[in-house]
């Protein structure tokens, strides 16, 4: 479950549509709506006729999210709303997922690995286990899929039908959910899971489709990719179908006219003598074939993960591209988006097809986007761990004379890139992430002998506390100060009597930040505390607070 700041969040933010954003409903279908109305918006979008509570037993859909009882009983009810074509979909937390191995507790109220011995507050499924509950009580057809990083914050769905490989990491950034009992980064274990054929059974959350009528085609999509959280006019849901196309789906009506933009981009050029990839309009939606190609990011991880990797071949492939891309420019426009991941290679005919061709600056140099093209390869994570990276970026530059330019065009790109994709919309699972793993990285003590000292962590998170200031410095102010600077903060003030630098708060200098004061002391802490309220505008909190404070 996630954690107070995130679920905050999550209900507001439009990244919570991207469980079902990509979702093919059919139009004016009766659903049922389990879910509180989280995804209310979505089924206006869609044009769903929705209830909340059931008035008739002929629903097209139920839809059920985080549900807390997966008892037979109440899967057999929600059978029961459903007409005989009628299909239920289900998401939730998986109970086996790997940041449950890592240590993170369901709830507040639960113990780290809970889940794995179905020991918490909500016992959660596993997979296999819900198949036959769901065959049990009348659901004779299913298909599965796999949000990422989880049913809250979808970036990618994968399916039983098509699985990720090893290296889907270059696309895909999972966050991690805060939880002070962390014992590690899970992120960089995802490889290995895959490579190890353990990823539905430890993938964060699970989607299911569960029909009543096992002769029913399943749902046609096999994958699809999420940009919910980009800037209205940038948000997209693109979906892979078991029918040999792709559709390109806008998920706000700005994003309308960014779909023509692509089509027309396209167009213009191939016209120039690109090779790209056939795309048509289909209502709001760009249709394109779907293609069992790598694209040239994992085309080249491949080679890298085998030991088979050739430089001079790659440094040909850029030689291509930057053609590529002087070629595109002749109308002066910078198409900075002909880049290794949206360009696939057939290797048996030495063949490179672009797609996503979305993005162009007018009047702007044609470097610009060679040096994009150079520097994507920092975001894969195969080039990242590769110690070779660094000199093939020098000789890449040096070869098409940009070497004194490299740090001028890479600032270009990056600040355009980010005013003009993405907004501020990952900002919250960032945070929580870069929180998340500054605990895991500090973390060298023994937790079951510092319980307070951890409550005190946790509060600190959930309040939002950047820089706190200690009122006493006795044993329990030395203690609170070196446990919060070997875990989270650096360089904690102390304000005490005794003490030489700070005796009151009036002693910090006005351009030293703190937003919070904690009271260590235990003789007269509530007088000095509620002294301390009247003198400052920021929160204070006594240490007992802060240990003892309502999750």
């Amino acid at each position: 479950m996630l954690n107070r700041s995130l679920h905050e969040f999550y209900v507001t933010s439009p990244i919570r549509e991207g469980i079902l954003c990509w979702y093919p409903f059919t139009p004016n279908a009766k659903v049922l709506d389990l879910s509180g109305g989280i995804l209310t918006d979505l089924y206006k979008t869609k044009r769903l006729n929705v209830s909340e509570s059931p008035d008739n037993d002929g629903y097209d859909y139920v839809v059920a999210l985080d549900i807390q009882d997966f008892s037979e009983e109440v899967i057999k009810s929600m059978r029961a709303n459903l007409n005989r074509h009628g299909r239920l979909l289900l998401a939730y937390e998986n109970p086996f997922a790997l940041h449950f191995w890592a240590g993170a507790r369901l709830s507040q109220q639960d113990l780290p690995y809970d889940t794995l011995f179905n020991r918490a507050t909500v016992r959660l499924p596993g997979r296999a286990d819900l198949q036959i509950r769901l065959k049990n009580n009348g659901f004779n057809g299913q298909k599965w899929y796999y949000p990422l990083t989880d049913h809250w914050f979808t970036q990618e769905v994968y399916s039983e039908s098509q699985l990720p490989d090893e290296y889907f990491g270059q696309r895909f950034f999972p966050y991690i959910n805060s939880d002070i009992y962390l014992q590690f980064d899970e992120r960089p274990l995802y490889r290995e899971i895959i490579r190890g054929g353990a990823f539905e059974f430890m993938c964060g959350a699970y989607l299911v489709e569960a029909r009543v009528c096992s002769d029913d085609e399943a749902c046609a999509v096999d994958y699809a990719a999420v940009t919910a959280s980009r800037e209205p006019a940038r948000r997209f849901a693109t979906t892979v179908r078991n029918d040999g196309t792709v559709y390109k789906i806008p998920l706000h009506s700005e994003a309308r006219a960014s779909a023509l933009s692509i089509v027309k981009n396209h167009e213009e050029l191939s016209s120039l003598g690109l090779n790209i990839i056939e795309t048509r309009m289909e209502g709001d939606s760009i249709v394109m074939p779907r293609l069992s190609l790598p694209t040239l990011w994992d085309y080249w991880a491949d080679k890298l993960s085998r030991g088979i990797f050739d430089e001079n071949e790659m440094f040909l492939h850029f030689d291509r591209i930057r053609k590529e891309i002087y070629k595109a420019s002749v109308n002066g426009k910078c198409f900075w988006e002909l880049v290794p991941a949206n360009c696939f290679f057939d290797a048996e005919k030495d063949e490179m097809i672009f797609f996503d061709q979305e993005y162009y600056w007018n009047n702007v140099s044609p470097d610009v986007a060679v040096a994009r093209a150079i520097w994507a390869l920092r975001y894969s994570p195969a080039f990242q761990a590769e110690p070779r990276s660094e000199k093939w970026f020098d000789v890449l530059f040096e070869r098409y004379g940009l070497s004194e330019r490299k740090e001028e065009l890479n600032a270009l790109a990056d600040v355009r890139t980010l005013s003009e994709v993405f907004g501020a919309g990952e900002q919250s699972l960032k945070s929580t992430t870069d929180w998340s793993v500054r605990i895991i990285e500090k973390k060298s003590l023994d937790f079951n002998k510092n319980k307070e000292l951890e409550q005190v962590i946790d509060a600190l998170f959930r309040l939002k506390i950047q820089k706190p200031v200690i009122y006493g410095y006795g044993k329990r102010g030395q203690e609170l100060k070196t446990f919060l600077e070997e875990y989270i903060y650096q360089d904690i003030l102390v304000l005490d009597r005794k003490f030489e630098d700070y005796k009151t708060l009036d002693d910090i200098p006005e351009n030293v930040f703190y937003d919070a004061v904690i009271v260590s002391v235990l003789q007269d802490g509530k007088e000095i505390a509620d002294k301390l309220r009247r003198e400052t505008n920021v929160p204070v909190y006594l240490l007992e607070e802060l240990t003892t404070a309502v999750p």
